[in-house]
């Protein structure tokens, strides 16, 4: 069973699965090979859209980009990882997008060999303040005041950053 998959709407994962088969079974059939399905883990959070884990056989989908972007994003990202383990198992430890990758993407999996997305990522900014402005800190940073006593200085006036209560 995939793991996670509750976390998104059935209906996507299985968009997600008929996708990353439709490319499997065509590099097998180009390739002569009899790869497997890899594992597909969603993660919620994060700017980066997928990863593929090489010695794993698994592919990490970020499921808000998912959410948000539906089937261009599946025919984005879905190949793409898949393409970083079918380089890894023909041509082992390679450039992550050298001629390799480039190669499956565009001759075996017929796609564009995109490096890199465009889905908007929503970012949550907290408001801080010192003695002479406003910050706006990531939500890592806020949780790193919060849970673990960390301290930031202004660079200007060299104050502690408050968090800002909203009335």
């Amino acid at each position: 069973m995939q793991q996670d998959y509750k976390r998104i709407p059935i209906y996507l994962h299985n968009q997600v699965m008929a996708c990353l088969r439709k490319y499997l079974t065509q590099a097998n059939n180009l390739l002569q090979t009899h790869y497997i399905e890899p594992k597909i883990i969603y993660k919620v959070k994060g700017s980066i859209a997928g990863s593929a884990f090489l010695t794993r056989w698994e592919i990490q989908l970020n499921s808000t980009m998912l959410s948000e972007n539906g089937i261009v994003f599946i025919e984005e990202v879905v190949p793409h990882e898949l393409a970083h383990l079918i380089v890894y198992k023909k041509f082992g430890k390679v450039k992550p997008h050298g001629n390799e990758w480039q190669y499956i993407m565009s001759q075996i999996l017929g796609k564009i060999p995109k490096t890199t997305h465009n889905f908007a990522i929503k970012r949550t900014n907290f408001i801080y303040y010192c003695q002479c402005q406003e910050h706006f800190l990531t939500k890592i940073r806020h949780n790193k005041i919060q849970h673990n006593n960390t301290e930031y200085l202004c660079r200007k006036c060299g104050t502690i950053l408050r968090l800002k209560h909203s009335s």
